[in-house]
């Protein structure tokens, strides 16, 4: 019935609430140029409700506990085998699927996880974001935070956890994204050139049955090149192939709404 009411919400939004809708639409025509505009629209609408639904869990998270997370998250035999293995981490994961999802998933296991959060114009907003992300074994930092808050945490041997997909400027490295060159954050590389702790890359989707499975998988760095800059290019291509695949997947699940591409990208 809430997954429900989130898709109704979702509904409303897309017809009446446009926010940013034009830049979704740019970026799916740019990532889906075979498109056609009813296609674009359909899976415009589509991501809208998704994240109606997406809302709607999110609000309903401070009900979660050890005993129903279950319920609400299944993790696959790999994941487990992989965050069992992994003594600490970075966790790269994008803004697909449910990403909040993570932080109840991971704490409520019994995995420790620090999350790199995005800071809140509103003080109160803050609160409130805070207030349903406490969990157990769960740990927040603020995108503003210190790099040696984040190196820390894996010196711990903790899992850190950075969505890696928003467009980071002159910061970032021009990494192909459906074939297009889009500035990725360094930051999870970096880090492991730092202190050689195991990147990890899932996403936490929501399955037919309206349940989400998280899926993680250890990336292969065994033939990362010495260079710096080319280890950055090298990790960076790979977490980008591993989005793309599963955006290309689950494409209504997708957050289309911030600008991935660079400027130059839009101007046609």
């Amino acid at each position: 019935m809430a997954l429900f009411i989130g898709r109704l919400l979702g509904t409303f939004i897309y017809y009446f609430v446009p926010l940013r809708q034009n830049v979704a639409i740019q970026n799916i025509k740019i990532a889906f140029p075979e498109y056609s505009p009813p296609e674009v629209k359909q899976l415009l609408k589509n991501t809208c409700k998704h994240y109606g639904m997406v809302l709607i869990d999110f609000l309903r998270m401070p009900n979660l506990d050890a005993e129903n997370i279950s319920d609400f998250v299944t993790i696959d035999e790999e994941t487990k085998k992989v965050l069992d293995k992994c003594d600490g981490g970075i966790i790269m994961t994008g803004h697909l699927g449910n990403w909040e999802a993570f932080l109840p998933t991971l704490g409520l296991n019994g995995y420790p996880f620090v999350v790199v959060t995005q800071t809140q114009k509103s003080e109160g907003s803050q609160k409130f974001f805070n207030g349903i992300r406490n969990y157990p074994n769960v740990s927040l930092i603020p995108r503003t935070g210190s790099r040696k808050q984040m190196l820390r945490v894996l010196e711990e041997h903790k899992f850190l956890g950075l969505a890696s997909d928003q467009n980071a400027g002159k910061r970032g490295i021009n990494i192909p994204f459906f074939d297009i060159p889009a500035s990725i954050p360094k930051g999870a590389a970096l880090f492991h050139l730092k202190t050689g702790m195991p990147i990890i890359v899932g996403f936490c989707i929501l399955s037919r049955h309206l349940k989400y499975t998280l899926r993680l998988r250890e990336m292969n760095l065994s033939s990362i090149p010495n260079e710096k800059e080319d280890a950055i290019i090298a990790i960076n291509t790979q977490y980008s192939k591993m989005l793309e695949k599963t955006v290309r997947k689950y494409p209504e699940q997708y957050f289309w709404f911030h600008r991935k591409w660079n400027k130059s990208t839009y101007k046609n």
